[in-house]
């Protein structure tokens, strides 16, 4: 990776200047790699990606990286799934802030609470292809990440922060909207990790909705125990099972809990 100087932490002289572009940047022409390369070529830039972010407390966990601050995951997912072809030779990348003290908001399929990378970073670019020139391309991911995206992560890496900057995670009535993917699940655990009660009733009664039309009854009754306890502020047995449902997710992912400190701002 190239050197650059982050948050204080000295890594080395740039050779760039900040107003001019990147390696990545500067390439007009890209030059494709064949089919079966793809795979190995995306998960050589991922790993270089996560041995980056480890310094910074990431862990990588398949095309993930996690990192635990608080009482919410940040994650990033760098993933090149097509469906049914299998890999593609393509990138999208999200950028998640997710409770994981409901059972399943881990491992969605597509990141709960969570961006896309380029709508946090305006000036990066919108395509990641993988070519051959996918090492400078980690390069490039790597260190975009860790200047534009970790201080997004410090700004808003507690439910606490959530709930009192609400503007910046609109909450939609049916199920979330495209700017922030399932953001209903992020207010409603922000909201009872925090024993507020604003949209959460309303949520539940969504998502109640939602899965009776899936004939999920297991879920249906789950979701309809906890709006039983939220509409009679029962903290207590809240705090409990979204203690439980902690554990487990972190002991699925092997990831050892933290302190419930909070992290200071980076502006």
């Amino acid at each position: 990776m190239k050197y650059f100087n982050l948050f204080g932490k000295p890594k080395g002289q740039s050779s760039n200047p900040e107003s001019e572009k990147s390696e990545f940047e500067k390439i007009k022409v890209f030059k494709s790699l064949p089919k079966e390369q793809w795979k190995p070529a995306y998960n050589e830039l991922n790993k270089i990606i996560g041995a980056n972010l480890k310094e910074y407390g990431f862990k990588k966990k398949g095309r993930k990286h996690y990192r635990l601050t608080n009482d919410l995951l940040e994650i990033i997912d760098i993933d090149n799934r097509g469906s049914w072809t299998g890999a593609k030779d393509n990138m999208k990348i999200r950028v998640g802030l997710v409770p994981y003290c409901w059972e399943g908001l881990t491992n969605e399929y597509y990141l709960v609470g969570s961006k896309k990378i380029e709508e946090i970073d305006k000036s990066i670019r919108k395509h990641f292809r993988i070519s051959q020139e996918y090492l400078i391309l980690a390069d490039y991911l790597s260190e975009r990440i860790i200047n534009n995206i970790l201080p997004f992560f410090n700004k808003y890496n507690s439910t606490e922060k959530i709930i009192n900057q609400p503007y910046n995670f609109p909450y939609y009535s049916k199920r979330g909207g495209d700017d922030i993917h399932k953001s209903q699940f992020l207010i409603l655990f922000s909201e009872l990790k925090q024993h507020k009660v604003k949209e959460a009733i309303e949520i539940l009664e969504n998502e109640i909705e939602y899965n009776k039309g899936l004939e999920n009854i297991e879920i249906v009754n789950k979701w309809k125990r906890l709006k039983e306890l939220v509409e009679t502020e029962n903290w207590t047995e809240i705090d409990e099972i979204l203690s439980e449902n902690e554990k487990k997710e972190l002991n699925k992912l092997k990831i050892k809990p933290v302190a419930n400190k909070l992290t200071k701002t980076i502006l």
